[in-house]
């Protein structure tokens, strides 16, 4: 048998762990990745700090050599030799101071481009590929001002960033006649600088790395320490099930309505739960475990099964029954097959016993249920051969009756003949009645008029009996039944009732013993509308049932009047489970005594629905 611990016990805590750990690897990714880009955006603004301070410088330089140049330009004292000597010398130092900074910085190259983006002037470290400006770079330092970008090629790492200039920085064109000013003028010139990033790559590449080796030594340790919590919860979990199993098998052993026992070899009780205990000990004092199973007084017991030994994997399993103080009791012995560590245990057996005393007496009555049901359809198969002479039997006793009317004691018989047919035919009726039971037809019922019927119907008994009927009729009372089969089952349950009342010349004694005082016989028919009922009672002050006759009064063919038939209220139950109602019987042997039987229609059934028949096995 296998066992599971619910789901908000068992699940929870391996979910929580599992997004614990999520949660951890997406946050230690976030976080470095976050520093990563925040040390890659300080290196840009680091590098694109330095290119600017760098343009700028040089920027201050050339317009110092431009304006010493104009300056010049306008003195009227020099010659035009001295003035083209001037203008080499310049040349010269720009190139010299460009080249200078280009050696001893960490400058790859310096560009001077005009506005249209033609190359004035450039100075590049020896071997060095100087990238290309791109179209989006023009269009960047066109409208801000400022460009910057990384380029990678050949293993040199060279962050480019471009500046727009002074417009008087344009005027270097005059200075050397090799660099022709474009047509127009320069207009706005531009700056371009690149400088080698390897180094601070190097160290973002290694910053980058340090970061990722621990970024990943984090998530392996959290991945351990998960590993570790899932093991935990599992080795938990199964704690937690061998001690679920555990108690489960304690409790099922204390509380399995069959006795459990198991046997070594030579028949010693080893192991009994309580209910082999409450079966076999009985009022015995001591207890089970320690005693031999052949020594108790088990009546009929093969003695090969006592003392037999089974082979593992075999075994007799069929229960047998045996006498035990008077009990049944049901026994099954299983082997069971010893375990490989413990090989002394081959032999023992396990032993179910059940008490089924009860059972075999409620079969015993299931059998005589079934004689009589048998009995009950004889009857009724012979009620039809029996009703055609019944007729004709009772002709002939009226007409001798008519005849033999004035002539005593001759139409006494006739008469007496006339009305035990009549008796004979209503038990025929009952029988065909119980044997094939129609549906009900459900109709609003009028239980006044209803009630008259009845009334008209027993007057003349009621009259010999000495006894009333009364009728307590509830107003609007919203009653659907068959009508006929309704008025049946009112009409046995009065004449039970009247048959139950005292004889007109019985007589008690009053409370204060001063003589005999007669009580008068009274029946009554009461209705009542409930929630989800309606109840039709009748009611009499007859001497009562006794709890035995009320426990067996639905069953057919039982009676306590030795004239009775025992049908009268078999037809009433049948009657009301044929419209889905109950039966319930009231009664009381002392003071006052009498007895009510209420039949109760459910409101739902009166509403929309009927049976469709009765219970043929009620």
């Amino acid at each position: 048998m296998e066992f599971g611990l619910r789901k908000s016990r068992d699940t929870n805590p391996l979910i929580i762990a599992t997004l614990a750990l999520v949660v951890l690897g997406m946050g230690i990714s976030y976080v470095t990745w976050h520093n990563l880009k925040q040390q890659r955006e300080t290196i840009n603004e680091h590098m694109f700090l330095s290119s600017q301070v760098i343009l700028r410088g040089i920027e201050t330089s050339l317009l110092r050599e431009v304006r010493g140049h104009q300056v010049m330009g306008h003195g009227m004292m020099h010659g035009r030799a001295e003035i083209e000597k001037r203008k080499a010398s310049i040349r010269t130092q720009i190139v010299e101071l460009l080249t200078d900074l280009v050696n001893q910085s960490e400058v790859d190259f310096l560009s001077l481009y005009t506005q249209d983006g033609k190359l004035i002037l450039t100075v590049a470290d020896k071997g060095l590929e100087y990238p290309e400006i791109p179209a989006y770079g023009w269009e960047a330092l066109q409208k801000t001002g400022e460009w910057q970008a990384f380029y990678s090629k050949n293993k040199q790492n060279i962050f480019v960033a471009g500046l727009r200039s002074k417009r008087s920085l344009g005027q270097i064109a005059t200075i050397d006649s090799s660099l022709p000013p474009p047509p127009g003028g320069m207009g706005t010139p531009y700056l371009v600088v690149g400088l080698d990033a390897s180094r601070h790559l190097d160290q973002f590449g290694k910053f980058r790395s340090t970061a990722m080796y621990q970024t990943l030594y984090v998530l392996l340790v959290a991945v351990f320490l998960w590993g570790l919590a899932i093991a935990y919860m599992r080795r938990r979990d199964m704690g937690k099930r061998l001690h679920r199993l555990e108690r489960f098998h304690s409790r099922l052993l204390d509380t399995m309505p069959e006795g459990l026992l198991t046997l070594d070899k030579d028949g010693l009780i080893l192991a009994a739960n309580p209910a082999s205990e409450a079966i076999l000990r009985q009022n015995r004092e001591g207890t089970l475990i320690g005693r031999f199973w052949q020594k108790l007084p088990l009546k009929s017991v093969p003695q090969e099964e006592l003392q037999g030994h089974f082979p593992v994997g075999t075994s007799e399993r069929t229960w047998v029954q045996y006498d035990y103080d008077g009990r049944c009791l049901e026994v099954l012995m299983l082997p069971i097959p010893p375990s490989e560590k413990n090989p002394d245990e081959d032999g023992e057996r396990l032993v179910l016993v059940r008490d089924r005393t009860d059972i075999k007496a409620l079969e015993d009555d299931l059998a005589e249920v079934r004689q009589l049901a048998a009995i009950g359809r004889l009857a009724a198969s012979l009620a039809h051969e029996i009703r055609n002479p019944l007729s004709a039997l009772r002709g002939f006793a009226q007409l001798f009756a008519e005849k033999l009317k004035g002539r005593q004691p001759e139409q006494q018989y006739a008469e007496i003949m006339v009305r035990e047919a009549d008796r004979l035919n209503k038990v025929v009726s009952d029988l065909l009645f119980l044997s094939r039971p129609r549906r009900p037809e459900l109709m609003p019922v009028d239980m006044r008029m209803l009630c008259a019927d009845i009334q008209n119907l027993t007057a003349r008994d009621f009259e010999l009996k000495g006894a009333e009927l009364h009728m307590e009729l509830s107003p609007d009372l919203a009653l659907s039944a068959d009508m006929d089969m309704l008025k049946q089952a009112l009409l046995n349950l009065v004449i039970n009732s009247l048959n139950a009342l005292p004889e007109p010349d019985d007589s008690e004694q009053d409370e204060q013993g001063d003589g005999p005082e007669k009580r008068a016989g009274k029946v009554e028919i009461l209705t009542e509308q409930r929630e989800n009922a309606v109840m039709v009672a009748v009611r009499d002050n007859g001497h009562g049932m006794s709890e035995d006759d009320r426990a067996h009064a639905l069953e057919a063919f039982f009676t306590s009047r030795k004239e009775g038939t025992g049908l009268g209220l078999a037809i009433v139950h049948r009657i009301m489970r044929a419209h889905g109602g109950q039966v319930s019987i009231l009664s009381h042997t002392g003071e006052p005594s009498g007895t009510e039987v209420q039949l109760i229609f459910p409101v739902r059934v009166q509403n929309n629905e009927s049976r469709d028949g009765v219970d043929e096995n009620a």
